[in-house]
């Protein structure tokens, strides 16, 4: 492996805070599912949710199934997501990953054929139970291909060594050959095979931790006047291929992590977005410029040079219904059709983002306490996990890749939206059976109860610091992996056992207490290895030996772990 590749590993075992005895081989398969699922998805992820390897592999090191922009890893996922769009949009990225330096066709060979029965009705090859997983929520998206409304599923295959990659005509002829037999089986819009070499692997890696920046050509624009709170503002019209350029990336996905602030997901071919998808195909599409309430991008940072700017570290905080839906309709947009656009470089730490937010988003039917949950409370909640001590340290991230660039943030400190919620409704809303549904579904079940603006911050830290010290406790392997699928109940389990039965309101000053006995335990290595081992022998009990990822996922459980600790 070159020396540059090795740096690159080094420093990725110390942001992931893997184990120093982790094997190379797996390190590697971990750091090329992380380069290249990066590339595909552009929101926070685990590592341990992608990675398959580990013999009965079907040479497969990686699978991602990415829906509607989502990466899903249960079927209970999958199911928000029919439920939520009524439609299934679906890529599935499949890795191999080899140390060595050369591109062998017969490793090519079983990773295409592994490729090729992983997909199949009637598999043949042993698989382990992650690929068995992944196995399952396929037989169920393709149970529902009435859902695909767009297109259907895309496969793209990601074969990863450290050689440099040529053009050879032999291990070409071997690729297509095989691919052609997973394009034969009729279950994919188009199938694509990607080699990637030491200097491709360099770049994602690069990529994945680095700010997003473009560059468009913005020439009819006006600057607007001085304004509190904002370093430089422009309105104008942008024709809709230099917006495009915006929101896509280098493989031509639409960034998802863009829209974050925006309090809507993509809501699929409602009636507002099939007008907007028929203006953009009709004659009259020169006038979608007069029809479209347009687009609001609040960047870190704006150059301007000549009638090319340069936006770095943005969000689309309006914007994203016409954004996919230009995106969708990409083939059919010419230079004349154009939209009215705002961007906004804001002062750090202005709260005025917070106000641009809420009065472009009145213009639709979005609940006030929608907003008020994804803005007000969220900044309230950063600013607690910043005042931690160092030792204690975790980094709350309000919007995707909002920590990339910035060196020393070991990735597993890290704090999402979704991941917050899953914690604070595990350890304190007794939701754990459901901590593996989509998280906007989840938010739904639990609006009245979570990101509420009387709730203290310390619920919140305390539940993401308990889930941040069981995976390191899972990665030293300190504690069976069996206990994986189980580790949101072992939150709620912890609680009762730490800080007692009796959970004072959420929003009493005695509620501060009683997670500051938990947060004293969880700080003390031996105490909180002690703690968690605790909660295990309760899995035990009430699973009744029965580890099986399915059983962590009904409500019986939690009912009965429920009545034996009370």
């Amino acid at each position: 492996m070159d020396r540059i590749t090795s740096g690159f590993l080094k420093a990725f075992r110390q942001e992931q805070s893997l184990p120093e005895d982790l094997a190379q081989f797996e390190l590697f398969e971990h750091f090329v599912n992380y380069c290249i699922v990066s590339k595909e998805y552009n929101d926070t992820f685990s590592i341990e949710d992608i990675h398959v390897g580990g013999g009965t592999d079907k040479a497969l090191d990686g699978i991602a199934i990415l829906v509607n922009g989502s990466l899903i890893s249960s079927k209970e996922e999958l199911e928000d997501l029919e439920k939520r769009n009524k439609y299934l949009d679906v890529e599935f990225i499949l890795v191999q990953s080899k140390t060595s330096s050369t591109f062998d066709a017969s490793d090519i060979a079983k990773f295409l054929l592994g490729s090729q029965d992983f997909f199949s009705e009637n598999p043949e090859l042993p698989e382990n139970y992650k690929v068995r997983d992944k196995s399952e929520i396929i037989r169920l998206i393709y149970n529902q291909s009435n859902l695909f409304k767009n297109r259907n599923p895309i496969c793209k295959l990601y074969y990863v060594t450290t050689d440099k990659w040529f053009d050879d005509q032999h291990l070409k002829g071997t690729i297509e050959t095989l691919k052609k037999n997973i394009e034969n089986m009729q279950m994919f819009e188009k199938v694509s095979f990607y080699p990637i070499d030491a200097d491709s692997l360099q770049n994602l890696y690069r990529l994945a931790n680095n700010k997003i920046s473009r560059q468009i050509k913005f020439e009819k624009r006006t600057a607007l006047p001085e304004i509190e709170d904002v370093r430089e503002a422009y309105i104008g019209i942008l024709p809709a291929r230099e917006y495009l350029k915006l929101i896509t990336d280098e493989s031509d996905n639409i960034i998802r992590g863009l829209f974050y602030d925006n309090v809507r997901d993509f809501q699929g071919k409602n009636d507002v977005n099939q007008e907007i998808e028929a203006t953009i195909k009709s004659d009259d599409h020169k006038s979608f410029v007069l029809y479209n309430n347009g687009i609001t991008i609040v960047a870190e940072n704006i150059n301007v040079v000549g009638d090319r700017i340069t936006i770095t570290d943005y969000q689309i905080v309006n914007g994203c219904q016409t954004s996919y839906v230009l995106y969708h309709n990409r083939e059919s947009i010419d230079d004349s059709l154009c939209i009215p656009i705002k961007v906004i470089a804001l002062a750090r730490d202005s709260r005025l983002k917070n106000n641009i937010i809420k009065a472009n988003n009145r213009q639709t039917p979005v609940k006030l306490e929608e907003l008020e949950s994804l803005t007000d409370f969220q900044k309230k909640l950063e600013e607690y996990y910043k005042s931690l001590p160092e030792e204690k340290q975790l980094y709350y991230e309000r919007r995707p890749r909002q920590f990339n660039g910035i060196e020393g943030i070991e990735k597993i400190r890290i704090v999402d939206i979704p991941s917050q919620m899953r914690c604070f409704a595990s350890m304190f809303l007794e939701q754990a059976h459901n901590a593996g549904r989509y998280h906007a579904n989840l938010q739904d079940e639990t609006r009245q109860n979570i990101f509420l603006s009387d709730h203290h911050p310390i619920g919140y830290y305390v539940s993401a610091y308990a889930k941040f010290r069981l995976d390191a406790l899972f990665r030293k392997k300190h504690i069976d992996a069996k206990y994986s699928p189980f580790k949101y109940h072992m939150l709620n389990i912890l609680r009762i056992q730490v800080s007692g039965k009796d959970m004072p309101s959420i929003i009493s000053n005695k509620f501060i207490k009683y997670c500051e006995i938990m947060e004293i335990t969880l700080s003390e290595d031996n105490k909180c290895k002690e703690a968690f081992l605790n909660t295990t022998a309760i899995i035990d009990s009430q699973g009744n030996g029965n580890y099986d990822r399915a059983v962590a996922k009904t409500v019986a459980l939690s009912r009965s772990i429920k009545s034996f600790l009370f």
